[in-house]
């Protein structure tokens, strides 16, 4: 007989697993999703009206009682309207348990949905591409600046945030880069820092490997100039 310890933990997993499996199957569009329904404010949105402004930017959805159903590459997801927290909605794993009274509004025959672009998500950048610094006593001042690897292999996001904390303390402004599906199913970050002396140039910086010279460093679905965007960007899944 398998011990009860042993039992859960096998259970801990494979829902670790599923978590992991919805996310890397469908990475990009799933954050496309995350940062549309994050960059919009709307006290008093239902779910009919929440469906309507998905479906009006491309995504099939079907409201149902107090959420929205949608499906992205075959894997079903939830909406629910969050009504005063950020953003629009919760993105969820499962329905969520409310009650059809609690969420009476959700029926109203007249719709008092104004979605407004939230002013913090206007400084994120979709799919850019920034100019390659050419001068080596700045690029030998940004590798000098921190002993590589600084945090290890697949850490991305923590030694991005520790980057940001060192250039930025020395003068240098930083702009955070994140491609979410590459590598496949896990994303990465990484930063580039700006070259004062010539012209709106960038030196590009991971922390494990440190500079880059590759131009796959210098274009990302995603850029922002405060590490914390990267709320917006990333799902911020609701068990």
């Amino acid at each position: 007989m398998i011990p009860r310890y042993i039992l859960i933990w096998m259970v801990g997993v494979l829902i670790f697993l599923g978590i992991l499996l919805i996310f890397s199957c469908n990475a990009e569009e799933t954050t496309d999703l995350w940062f549309l329904v994050s960059s919009y404010e709307d006290t008093q949105i239902s779910s009919y009206d929440l469906a309507m402004f998905l479906t009006a930017h491309g995504y099939q959805a079907t409201p149902r009682e107090a959420y929205v159903a949608m499906k992205i590459s075959g894997k079903e997801f939830y909406l629910a309207p969050n009504e005063a927290s950020p953003g629009l909605a919760d993105i969820l794993m499962a329905p969520p348990k409310r009650s059809e009274e609690t969420h009476s509004s959700d029926k109203a025959s007249e719709s008092k949905s104004q979605p407004i672009r939230a002013s913090y998500s206007l400084e994120i950048k979709k799919d850019t591409t920034y100019a390659k610094s050419n001068s080596r006593e700045f690029k030998e001042g940004v590798r000098n600046a921190v002993l590589f690897p600084l945090t290890p292999y697949g850490m991305c996001f923590d030694g991005s945030s520790r980057m940001g904390k060192i250039y930025t303390s020395l003068g240098y402004h930083v702009i955070y880069m994140y491609n979410p599906d590459n590598p496949k199913g896990r994303g990465h970050e990484w930063v580039l820092v700006e070259d004062d002396n010539n012209g709106n140039s960038w030196q590009a910086v991971d922390s494990y490997y440190g500079i880059m010279e590759i131009n796959d460093y210098y274009w990302a679905p995603y850029s922002f100039p405060k590490y914390d965007d990267i709320k917006l960007i990333l799902p911020q899944w609701q068990v």
